[in-house]
């Protein structure tokens, strides 16, 4: 028999030297949040996987692990960011974790695109925690803040929780192995 538990969310944005994580879990309940970068002589995808994302999964053991999936116009960092997530992916699995893939669009305004000041402000009212880490308003000859990412990446669990109270059930067995998502009739 399965036992409903919370849900562990490991949320990640991924970037070429960098990705910001949070770890959610229940409905409201953050655990851990950051960006780790790393910036060596190694391939920097080798590097995150090795000393970052490995440690994260040893250290929270998720449920579900969701990676945001942009597309990119640019060939090569288009071929880079696949084979980091085929890796992520065969690294999860390695661990019995299941991977989830979103690309996040604005539902409520379609012809609106929120921005992701406004993104990173709304995860701060829903994660008070977060308030004192937003990152600045960027100006438009200014370069991405450091600490975006982490924003993007808590959107990201909030949209995949979400999704997962409207439409259906992730039940998980008792030691957080490979959730079964259950399907309900959608209204």
């Amino acid at each position: 028999m399965k036992r409903k538990s919370p849900i562990r969310i490991l949320a990640l944005d991924l970037h070429p030297r960098n990705f910001g994580y949070v770890v959610v879990e229940g409905r409201d309940k953050l655990l851990d949040w950051g960006v780790c970068t790393y910036r060596g002589r190694d391939t920097s995808a080798h590097a995150l996987l090795e000393r970052r994302l490995r440690q994260l999964f040893a250290l929270w053991i998720p449920s579900v692990v969701i990676v945001h999936n942009p597309p990119t116009m640019y060939p090569r960092v288009r071929l880079q960011k696949t084979r980091l997530l085929k890796r992520i992916v065969s690294e999860a699995r390695k661990c019995r974790i299941g991977v989830r893939m979103i690309k996040i669009g604005s539902r409520q305004n379609p012809g609106k695109k929120v921005t992701k000041h406004e993104n990173a402000r709304r995860v701060a009212e829903h994660f008070p925690v977060l308030g004192w880490r937003m990152p600045p308003k960027r100006r438009a000859w200014e370069s991405e803040h450091y600490r975006t990412s982490m924003f993007t990446a808590a959107s990201l669990a909030i949209t995949y929780r979400e999704s997962n109270l409207r439409y259906g059930t992730v039940t998980s067995p008792p030691g957080g192995v490979m959730p079964k998502f259950t399907q309900r009739s959608r209204p």
